[in-house]
């Protein structure tokens, strides 16, 4: 017998890129995954990391999900201005993120405590960009029976 499910991954993602493309318009694109071809010169990106089981009863789970939120802004010799600019952006995601600290997605069902865990400033050694990490966790009830 076939099983019914949701994935809990799509929705919260969806959610979270439709926030933050709200947000910003068109001046930050959000891609998920991988799929950041003709970027531009800053763009967030945003990578499942995974979901830890937190309550598991007969007709529910909580569970805390993971995403790595990363911020490129495309400058070599990163200035005073640069940092700015990449500073500005950190401290309005962040913003963002903590205004939205639940969200309902598409399914009725909803990610509460959601929050940036921890900020890496010049996350990846690249000599081409500037790279911020933020770790978005947050917790979802589902497999409600």
């Amino acid at each position: 017998m076939a099983i019914t499910f949701t994935n809990n991954f799509k929705g919260i993602l969806d959610k979270l890129r439709g926030i933050i493309r709200t947000e910003f318009k068109s001046t930050l694109p959000v891609y998920i995954g991988h799929e950041t071809k003709d970027a531009g010169t800053q763009f967030l990106r945003l990578d499942p990391i995974g979901s830890e089981l937190l309550k598991y009863d007969i007709s529910a789970e909580t569970r805390e999900f993971t995403i790595d939120m990363y911020y490129y802004f495309s400058e070599p010799n990163v200035n005073k201005n640069a940092l700015d600019q990449v500073l500005r952006v950190t401290s309005r995601i962040e913003a963002l993120i903590h205004d939205n600290i639940s969200m309902t997605l598409a399914d009725s069902s909803r990610c509460f405590n959601c929050r940036i865990q921890t900020t890496e400033l010049n996350a990846l050694d690249d000599e081409n960009e500037y790279v911020v990490q933020l770790t978005w966790i947050g917790q979802h009830l589902a497999n409600v029976g």
